[in-house]
């Protein structure tokens, strides 16, 4: 059964931007892992989260390929993850530290 959609009250809308959204936001000290950060929205979400001041790790299967896509971001870390190996997920999780905000490139929730 469907469930009713209603307004939560947000000051953001259709045209507003990463920019607008994170603006006035401090992310210094803060750690955001984007996974799929190194294309269209997740690479436009790991511009404006460096530019809030947060460490963006950015896991990638294809390291190389990430690194291309990611050229002219400065201090973005990439890490090795396979998003279809449960072993490569595990092992990603475990190296990544509590507190840690978590976008999948769409949305950001914290740890």
């Amino acid at each position: 059964m469907p469930s009713e959609q209603a307004p939560i009250g947000s000051p953001f809308g259709p045209a507003s931007t990463a920019e607008d959204v994170i603006q006035g936001v401090d992310l210094t000290g803060k750690t955001a892992i984007v996974t799929g950060g190194y294309s269209g929205i997740g690479r436009e979400a790991v511009r404006v989260l460096l530019g809030a001041g947060a460490k963006v790790i950015v896991p990638a299967r294809n390291i190389e390929k990430a690194q291309q896509a990611l050229a002219g971001l400065d201090g973005v870390q990439l890490e090795a993850m396979d998003l279809m190996d449960p072993v490569s997920i595990d092992a990603f999780a475990k190296a990544s530290s509590p507190g840690t905000i978590r976008s999948t490139s769409s949305s950001i929730a914290p740890a």
